[in-house]
């Protein structure tokens, strides 16, 4: 390749590859994919990263976002994906559900998103009746989506809250899981673990809307804590796991945001007796604990003790909880903060601090290695949702979609630093280790020392199977 100048070449940096190790090399890319990995300073290119001193990863990709749940899916698709830039995410899952049929109304949403994201995307649908079965043959053949979600957190209350005939009980799971099993192309299904008649007995529907009484007192972050116990989490996961498995689905079973340690370790238990079911943990499962959180932190599941975390880490570094992902929701502060932290909005923005977090809290203090952060933020997400390898690996032929980091570099976490909407952040204030240089879509360069060069509506769906 001496002689012939790339599009863009990274050189001088240290590619890191889950597969290969680290190794010192040259990438380069023609249009959208990558078209050469060579010895250091072989290459010449029309537009040169120089990574000298950095290392050199595969996009990131946050495989659990909501955009559209607060603002609308064509702000959240702009704003957002270039807050991701800065983190380097070139690449989100978003689990998007609507009581409709997605026959009828996925067309404009498609309209709404395409223009907008700075970075690639795919949805995951939310199965929501029985009329949402019967449109999983369309969906993947037509729509070219192929990961859906199972939200046990809406058993019961779905016929009042989205206005649909159905209570999402267990014999209509089990009708959309035998559905999936019999396509034929992979999927993947998301399940939010959850127990609603232990948690709704525990205190207040969450799902539905409820007044505040004005006598009420104060009620803080461990009032989370006690209504969504770990266990009544760890149960539902290993319920869940039980059906897919019935129908020979466990393998496509993908178990989001676990939050306790006793459902990581229900997980591996599962896992050693020859389950094939992935887990995922968040961000701020690992990074925060019930102690320093706020109103600003309600999320479902919440956050949780110092010792879960500590098992988290754990799992995350044997190999138990394969994922991360961030729960993603873009709003605003005056939107957010309510009377207290139940009557506060759950969810929060996140994605642009994954992979930094990951980097400082995981790699910087000795939990993970480098190789690992980049399986649980990249490689194996994109396996998990059927991207790989054309997302999450370095080789030629694949998206050139990648990061150049600096381990060494420490920021303060701000809004104004996260380029996204919201006016506050989970992570305000704390210093992190590890922030990307450059980020990568698709061979544009679209984030360069704290600029977003790239352009809006480079970005497109991710048609499924690859």
């Amino acid at each position: 390749m001496s002689g012939m100048a790339h599009d863009l070449v990274i050189t001088g940096g240290t590619v890191v590859s889950p597969e290969q190790g680290r190794f010192e090399a040259d990438v380069a890319a023609d249009g959208e994919t990558i078209s050469a990995i060579a010895s250091p300073g072989s290459l010449d290119g029309e537009t040169t990263v120089d990574a000298t001193g950095n290392y050199v990863l595969p996009g990131a990709i946050d495989p659990h976002t909501h955009h559209g749940i607060y603002r609308g899916l064509e702000a959240d698709a702009e704003s957002e994906s270039r807050s991701d830039l800065v983190g380097g995410i070139t690449t989100i899952g978003n689990y998007f559900r609507r009581a409709g049929s997605y026959r009828e109304i996925m067309a404009d949403y498609f309209a709404e998103a395409e223009p907008n994201y700075y970075h690639d995307y795919f949805f995951s649908l939310g199965l929501l009746s029985y009329d949402h079965v019967e449109e999983i043959p369309y969906i993947v053949d037509e729509l070219g989506i192929t990961s859906f979600k199972w939200y046990m957190n809406y058993k019961y209350t779905a016929a009042e809250k989205f206005g649909i005939d159905c209570e999402m009980k267990d014999d209509w799971a089990d009708a959309f899981i035998q559905a999936l099993a019999d396509q034929d192309v992979p999927t993947t299904l998301g399940y939010h673990s959850e127990n609603v008649e232990i948690t709704n007995a525990r205190g207040d529907n969450p799902y539905l809307d409820t007044e505040i009484d004005e006598d009420q007192e104060y009620r803080d972050y461990e009032v989370l804590v006690e209504q969504f116990p770990g266990y009544a989490e760890a149960q539902s996961m290993v319920a869940g796991s039980s059906l897919a498995r019935q129908h020979g689905y466990d393998d496509d079973f993908y178990a989001v945001h676990v939050s306790s340690g006793r459902t990581a370790d229900e997980l591996a238990t599962l896992q050693d007796a020859g389950y094939g079911v992935t887990g995922e943990t968040c961000t701020h499962y690992l990074t925060l604990t019930t102690e320093a959180c706020d109103e600003r932190h309600n999320v479902n599941p919440p956050v949780r003790s110092a010792e879960d975390q500590e098992t988290l880490w754990e799992r995350v570094a044997d190999g138990t909880i394969s994922c991360i992902g961030t729960d993603h929701c873009a709003n605003l502060a005056e939107d957010k903060i309510g009377e207290d932290v139940p009557d506060s909005l759950p969810g929060f923005p996140s994605s642009a601090t994954m992979l930094p977090l990951m980097l400082s809290e995981g790699v910087d203090q000795g939990r993970i290695s480098l190789e690992r952060a980049v399986e649980v933020t990249s490689t194996n997400t994109a396996k998990a949702f059927d991207l790989y390898p054309k997302k999450g690996s370095i080789r030629v032929g694949t998206d050139a979609d990648l990061v150049v980091v600096d381990l060494d570099e420490t920021k303060t976490v701000t809004p104004e630093l996260l380029k996204g909407a919201a006016d506050y952040s989970p992570y305000e204030g704390r210093d992190v280790t590890g922030w990307p240089a450059q980020t990568v879509v698709r061979g544009q360069l679209a984030y360069d020392r704290g600029e977003v060069v790239g352009e809006k509506g480079h970005g497109t769906h991710i048609d499924r199977p690859i």
